[in-house]
């Protein structure tokens, strides 16, 4: 028993050792850094280098527009976008300009450009455009397709007779004249 003490004293005694001799070296390491803290010098050490002379504006060359790379087109300059922007506004509570009145006898076959068929819920319609107004006529007095809610596009003494979809044929009753319209 007594040897198993003295082990234990001496294992303990090794273990201090160690301990003081980590704490020791711990210290020594945190010393360098405590004494850096603690040098600083005064702001009357301190010496900034002199300012690099600046040129003056004439020596600098003019700064040169960059030359587009070829094949691209160089954006406008803000400049340029805001001078095109029209000034002013129009007067929003100015009345509408009128519709040109139509000649007596509505407008003419020459007026009316057709443009295209459709069909649509199985009922054709042709797409025409007369004077300013564009939309679709259907088979009937005046081209008003049923349960569109628009108003009529031809005049009233005209009326679609047939719309083939097929063909791309629009015929018009006008004044008693048949007039055929082929895309």
């Amino acid at each position: 028993m007594a040897s198993s003490r003295d082990d234990a004293t001496d294992h303990r005694r090794v273990l201090s050792g160690r301990r003081a001799c980590c704490s020791w070296l711990s210290g020594l390491a945190v010393l360098p850094a405590l004494t850096a803290c603690a040098s600083s010098s005064g702001p009357e050490t301190i010496s900034l280098p002199p300012p690099n002379p600046k040129p003056a504006a004439a020596e600098q060359p003019a700064a040169a527009e960059p030359t587009p790379a070829a094949g691209f087109t160089p954006l406008p300059t803000p400049q340029q976008v805001v001078a095109a922007l029209p000034t002013g506004r129009l007067d929003p509570f100015a009345p509408l300009p009128q519709a040109k009145a139509a000649a007596p006898g509505g407008a003419s076959a020459g007026d009316l450009r057709f443009t295209g068929v459709i069909r649509s819920a199985g009922q054709a319609q042709a797409l025409v455009q007369v004077g300013d107004q564009s939309g679709a006529v259907c088979v009937g007095r005046r081209g008003v397709c049923v349960g569109s809610g628009l108003p009529a596009l031809l005049p009233a003494d005209w009326s679609v007779t047939s719309i083939d979809v097929a063909s791309g044929r629009l015929v018009l009753n006008q004044a008693g004249q048949r007039r055929v319209f082929n895309l």
